[in-house]
């Protein structure tokens, strides 16, 4: 199978994520994504979220569409999430399946500051998705990015333009949710995340 890989916090997922996604197996013929929440993120601020309450936002928000699955990879293992890890537990755990790693070109243009960029490169395709306000990275920023154009795939679709803080603080102030599929947005106001 063509199984792509899209990591992030997920804190909370929400629609964006979805769109990147569904955009990755168009653009790749991917058979699935895996979305992995993050454990210890080495590039990021901790999550606001803990690793089980952003799991669970993850299976509610894909309980619907088959195409999609949550692994808990990197929320069980100690230390930074490197994603070269996260890519070679994956592949022991599938190793029939090709895996494809998902970036938005905003990630994707750090790719070469990244904990054993060639080891990621060797486990997994690349699939850049265009990213609003981002542009779309040409053969030379791909090179500048540490990525080969050959290897890469471009995925050069609208997606929704959301920001993760920005929806935590309008969350805060009780502001209605469009950006979150619906069991997110229960799930959050039961568990009264992100009003603090």
């Amino acid at each position: 199978m063509r199984v792509g890989v899209l990591g992030g916090t997920f804190d909370p997922i929400h629609l964006g994520h979805l769109a990147a996604a569904q955009a990755a197996i168009e653009c790749a013929e991917l058979d699935r994504v895996v979305l992995v929440p993050a454990g210890s993120p080495p590039h990021r601020r901790p999550a606001v979220a803990d690793a089980a309450q952003r799991l669970e936002m993850v299976r509610l928000a894909i309980a619907d569409d088959g195409s999609l699955e949550v692994s808990d990879v990197e929320t069980r293992r100690t230390g930074p999430s490197f994603t070269s890890d996260t890519l070679r537990e994956l592949k022991r755990q599938r190793p029939g399946d090709e895996l494809f790693l998902v970036l938005g070109w905003d990630a994707a243009r750090m790719f070469g500051t990244w904990h054993e960029p060639e080891e990621v490169r060797r486990l997994a395709s690349v699939v850049v998705v265009s990213r609003p306000n981002s542009g779309s990275p040409d053969e030379v920023s791909l090179r500048a990015a540490g990525l080969d154009p050959t290897q890469t795939i471009l995925c050069v679709r609208p997606t929704p333009d959301i920001s993760g803080s920005a929806l935590r603080r309008a969350i805060a102030r009780g502001e209605p949710m469009n950006e979150l599929p619906e069991a997110v947005e229960r799930y959050i106001a039961t568990n009264r995340l992100y009003s603090s």
